[in-house]
């Protein structure tokens, strides 16, 4: 009997995720039906059994943004009119996960959660982002993304996957802290000077046990000669001496003064700067290093001096082999079958974005006094996400096709509750751009500056889908000087662009974006310089609405599309009496002030401006 128990046991996930897979391809299987149900809809009635479907064109454009950060086109648009009224969007889904956009858009949410910064001495500018965007564009499953980041090693041209070090200087403590944050919610970081006050027996040393995982590894941009003793010899800058074990460490020393007294003191000015530029690193590098270690610190009141033995972020001290890449240890601890934390970290952040909701907050700290709302749906996500390989694609549409993901908005004051209803959200700094992109004629925009600094100085035949993307993903550049989508700006993006001034963060901690509005929002959408240019513009000679109005004669066309273009809806009969105030001309007269006035109008009205 105790045989089978732990048997069971053992193979509780397997059976478990086979469980739920069977469920799944069944589902599968039979929601092209009218009366399917998804899996998702009935756990979630369980906790809010009042659920109400939005308009379905409410629900298109909310899907857009939230899955590629832009508004449907006109096209678009009318794709969904043609499309049979008992027909779901999970067409439209697949198609916009397959798409460039998606890629942009999750990685700069993605590369905001990484606090990626787009340039840096000796860094290739957008790097990280192509490799993280290209990722998720790939369809790549997580673990694989955070275990070729954890484990990464070389230069970021080659291998990108490294600022996720150098970011923080390949700083063992820095790195643990963000670590437990980013990939596990707990906040260490209290225990780097005395005892954690509020995790039940995390001590300092336990902090320090963490980031010992981390501690065989440093980074160069400057004059660095990896094997300037041979490729088995410990070499390890200065700074990083006293991490050694006594004897290589006592090697090291008398290595170093060695060369030092016939070589570096014998060389002439000239000499020691033919070396340094002869040794200089042509791209920031992480270097590996198997015996560095990382010393507990002496205190007054605690011994120390000794290498800390690693241990995991639930309190187990690792089995190490001397010399072992301690961590590949950590990201095969953290990443394994039977972590579901990990996971269920990623799925809250996800479900978060989707559902404007979170199973727990804050997103990076899940303690001993955490409330998990909605656990039930919290397990069957991520019992559904294991056994989809941790593809978030195939998450992020597991949520979309479901009516929860489509469920309205209130109608009520007094009830706000966001579980049964979607609660409006305002557009993002990139969804705002991406959308103001879309509606100007030329699909581009040449200046996003808004703020003055001169004070500064300064694809459906067959299921389950292929979800890997088609198309290039566009990424950061260098003195560009148009920009079609706001993944091509900077990060942190300069402090002058609409980006800035609509919250995109500064990239110092994890996710720092801005949501909150400002008064300086709504002016620069009233009359900034982007809004201005694209108003100004909007209806000249060669512009698209002025070849739609050549084709149908007829200004009442031209506005409906525009009404279609930013809210993804024919003008209302109150708004339709209101315009025919407005027009001057007859209907066959094309009035471009008038066109300019609703494009301005409409881009200041509160439902372009939020995700319904």
């Amino acid at each position: 009997m105790r045989l089978v128990l732990n048997l069971v046991l053992k193979f509780r996930f397997i059976l478990f995720s086979f469980v739920v897979l069977i469920f799944s391809l069944g589902y599968l299987q039979s929601r092209s039906k009218q009366n399917a149900v998804h899996p998702l809809d009935s756990l979630y009635l369980k906790l809010s059994p009042n659920v109400v479907k939005a308009d379905r064109k409410i629900t298109f454009r909310r899907l857009s943004l939230h899955l590629r950060g832009v508004i449907p086109s006109v096209a678009e648009w009318k794709e969904l009119e043609a499309l049979p009224a008992d027909q779901s969007l999970e067409s439209f889904a697949v198609s916009f996960l397959k798409q460039p956009e998606f890629a942009e858009y999750w990685g700069t949410k993605f590369t905001s959660m990484l606090r990626d910064k787009s340039k840096g001495r000796k860094i290739p500018t957008g790097k990280f982002f192509e490799y993280v965007a290209g990722s998720l564009h790939k369809n790549k499953p997580y673990d694989q993304l955070v275990q070729e980041m954890l484990t990464s090693t070389g230069n970021v041209k080659e291998s990108p996957a490294t600022m996720f070090y150098i970011r923080d200087g390949a700083d063992p403590l820095q790195t643990a802290e963000y670590v437990g944050r980013l990939f596990y919610a707990k906040r260490v970081a209290c225990a780097r000077c005395h005892d954690h006050p509020y995790i039940s027996d995390f001590t300092r040393r336990d902090y320090y046990a963490l980031a010992a995982f981390f501690s065989q590894q440093f980074f160069r941009d400057g004059s660095w000669e990896a094997d300037r003793y041979g490729k088995t010899f410990s070499y390890v800058p200065r700074e990083l001496e006293v991490h050694l074990p006594m004897e290589d460490q006592k090697n090291l020393q008398d290595k170093n003064n060695e060369w030092n007294r016939d070589n570096w003191n014998k060389w002439t000015d000239e000499q020691r700067k033919d070396y340094q530029k002869k040794h200089e690193v042509e791209y920031a590098t992480l270097y590996y290093q198997p015996k560095l270690g990382l010393r507990f610190p002496h205190t007054d009141d605690a011994p120390g001096g000794d290498l800390v033995r690693p241990k995991y972020l639930d309190g187990k001290e690792a089995k190490l082999k001397p010399g072992e890449d301690r961590r590949k240890a950590f990201a095969d601890w953290l990443t394994n079958k039977s972590n579901d934390r990990f996971r269920k970290v990623i799925i809250n952040r996800v479900w978060t974005e989707l559902m404007g909701w979170s199973f727990f907050t804050p997103l990076d700290d899940w303690n001993e006094d955490t409330v998990v709302t909605g656990e039930e749906i919290l397990n069957h996500l991520d019992s559904y996400f294991l056994t989809n390989n941790l593809k978030l694609k195939e998450l992020i549409l597991y949520i979309v096709t479901s009516n929860v993901y489509n469920r309205s908005l209130t109608k009520s004051t007094s009830d706000q509750d966001p579980i049964r209803y979607f609660s409006p959200q305002r557009l993002d700094s990139d969804q705002l751009l991406n959308s103001l992109i879309r509606v100007s004629d030329s699909q581009k925009i040449s200046n996003i500056r808004e703020r003055n600094l001169s004070w500064l100085s300064g694809l459906m035949d067959k299921r389950p889908y292929d979800l890997t993307g088609t198309g290039s993903v566009r990424i950061p550049q260098d003195n560009l000087k148009e920009f079609s989508n706001a993944s091509e700006v900077e990060r942190p993006a300069p402090y002058h662009t609409i980006l800035s001034v609509f919250g995109s963060g500064p990239r110092v901690d994890i996710s720092d974006d801005i949501s909150e509005l400002t008064i300086e929002q709504m002016l620069t959408l009233m009359n900034g310089r982007v809004v201005g240019k694209l108003v100004w513009d909007f209806g000249n000679k060669e512009s698209l609405v002025k070849q739609e109005f050549d084709q149908t004669k007829s200004m009442n066309a031209v506005i409906s599309n525009l009404y279609f273009r930013l809210l993804g809806r024919e003008p209302s009969l109150g708004e339709k009496e209101k315009i025919k105030t407005l027009m001057l001309k007859p209907d066959t007269v094309f009035d471009k002030d008038l066109l300019q006035d609703l494009l301005w109008a409409l881009i200041n009205s509160q439902e372009f401006q939020h995700i319904n």
